[in-house]
């Protein structure tokens, strides 16, 4: 175990292992909440939720449930979050690895995630001779049992399968901020083809946020330097890659999502950034009139909430969760230990 690593960022992963195990969280206390209504809605304007040890990087939109889903970057699981501030577990620990983007696959009755190991791995967790685990898993929507958990490490050294989204035909798309990829899944769980681009390549955090347009593209946003690209015939041998000309570029993109009125709306922060470099807590909005080959900024809001990470789009609105990551990630306490929290946009 590195001794160089903070006493106090193993333990909160640790704690966060140690409460999922045979079903834990479903036994713990309801969790607290502070709910923010507005408008007649039946979600709240924000929801604050004490769950220590949970740590949600990615959440989603349930429409059948009709509440939200997180991951937890620090348990393994995948919780459902209700309108009275909730949780209940969904999907089980599978494995020690953190839960980061996932998604809804309401069609096919699915729910996506992308998992690794790599938090536990840099905080000297995990026994180094053992290869990293990175992939995606799917799970069943109404029960969470697992489908198929798929391998996505391929040997890497430091693999870190980071955000995932579907298109209509149910083919999966996996981002890697690790190895700087896009790894295409088909709906049975098998590897297609991996995307690579050398413009996708940093020493920093790569290929973060990722979304399936309805018109047969992807839009991906790399975290280092805030570029989007749009990825054409992502499904084919040689898919097209170009770079979505902003008018200007955050310094980082983090999670996006895609509204019904075409828009995207990207988180960014500070929570990956290397090198001493500082940015901001924000959530920009992004419109296309030319099929995404250029983009304006039509929004940029500097976020309330420390360490946006990404957004969930609700028929009440888009929610941006702030899961604390900051925590596992630096040591440093966020401004609200042990509470997630989401706010509508």
């Amino acid at each position: 175990m590195d001794a160089s690593v903070p006493a106090s960022r193993r333990t909160l992963l640790r704690l966060g292992a140690v409460g999922a195990v045979g079903g834990a969280l479903a036994a713990a206390p309801l969790p607290a909440f502070a709910a923010s209504r507005s408008g007649g809605s039946p979600l709240p304007g924000t929801l604050s939720v004490n769950a220590p040890g949970v740590y949600p990087e990615g959440v989603a939109w349930d429409p059948r449930r009709k509440a939200f889903l997180v991951g937890s970057s620090a348990q393994g699981t995948i919780s459902v979050v209700k309108a009275d501030g909730s949780v209940t577990p969904l999907v089980a620990p599978f494995a020690q690895v953190s839960v980061l983007g996932i998604t809804v696959d309401a069609a096919r009755n699915r729910v996506l995630a992308a998992y690794t190991d790599y938090f536990f791995r840099l905080l000297g967790m995990v026994d180094p001779s053992q290869p990293p685990v990175s992939g995606v898993g799917v799970f069943d929507l109404a029960t969470g049992a697992v489908q198929h958990l798929v391998d996505l490490s391929a040997g890497q050294a430091e693999p870190r399968a980071n955000d995932v989204t579907v298109d209509d035909d149910g083919t999966i798309y996996v981002t890697d901020t690790g190895v700087d990829t896009v790894s295409v899944v088909s709906r049975d769980g098998k590897v297609i083809q991996v995307i690579q681009d050398d413009r996708f390549v940093t020493s920093d955090t790569g290929p973060n946020g990722i979304v399936a347009h309805p018109a047969g593209f992807l839009l991906m946003g790399k975290y280092d330097g805030g570029r989007l690209f749009r990825i054409d015939r992502p499904r084919s041998a040689r898919p097209v890659v170009s770079e979505v000309r902003l008018d200007r570029a955050p310094l980082s993109l983090d999670g996006l999502a895609l509204r019904k009125d075409g828009t995207l709306v990207a988180a960014t922060n500070d929570l990956s950034l290397s090198g001493g470099r500082t940015g901001r807590d924000a959530v920009v909005v992004l419109r296309s009139t030319d099929n995404w080959r250029t983009a304006r900024t039509v929004q940029d809001q500097t976020w309330p909430i420390e360490d946006p990470t990404t957004i969930a789009v609700t028929p009440y609105g888009d929610y941006v969760v702030s899961g604390g990551l900051r925590e596992i990630l630096t040591g440093v306490p966020s401004a609200t230990p042990g509470q997630f929290h989401l706010r509508r946009r």
